[in-house]
């Protein structure tokens, strides 16, 4: 009985592991050397972001709207790399593709923010539950300045509120739940 339970429970793993390998699309990886140069043109789906070898997009959670560089959306990407070597990874790579850093941050998560002409792209970075790590690459257009939100203009100070500051102690936790 421990013995057929225990097979159907292997088979069910596996069958499992199987569905879950077929919902991404293997990508050669990418660098500013081989932008555009040697990848398959079926694979040539955006070409103004790094790829790193061994990345396997998720194509249900990715997006991606036109083609090549001029794309909007978002690309998600496993790897068996660790969270850090790809968080190193995109801050090496990404200036190499002419996509200037804005804002990073390093930490469970990594969130790293780029402009390129028009277009603002956020890499974020984050452990896997098992083993390697998941890449999530959005890109749109960044807001233009007539918006008051875009990068290049910095955001006007603001003065003081004029009542000050008031300090009031909070009310005690009502007892009914």
């Amino acid at each position: 009985m421990i013995g057929s339970s225990f097979r159907i429970a292997f088979c069910l793993a596996v069958a499992l592991g199987a569905a879950a390998c077929t919902r991404g699309t293997d990508l050669p990886p990418s660098s500013a050397a081989s932008a555009g140069g040697d990848q398959p043109a079926n694979f040539q789906l955006v070409t103004d972001i790094p790829i790193p070898s061994g990345a396997t997009m998720d194509n249900d959670r990715s997006l991606i709207l036109s083609d090549r560089d001029r794309w909007t959306g978002r690309v998600v990407l496993t790897l068996y790399n660790s969270a850090n070597e790809v968080t190193a990874f995109y801050q090496q790579q990404m200036p190499n593709f002419g996509w200037q850093p804005m804002m990073s941050v390093t930490a469970e998560t990594s969130v790293l923010t780029y402009v390129r002409g028009d277009r603002a792209a956020t890499v974020q970075v984050e452990r896997r539950t098992v083993y390697g790590s998941l890449v999530s690459v959005t890109v749109a257009p960044k807001q233009s300045d007539s918006s008051g939100g875009g990068y290049d203009s910095a955001p006007a100070p603001r003065a003081a509120p004029s009542g000050g500051i008031r300090s009031e102690q909070l009310a005690p936790p009502s007892s009914r739940r």
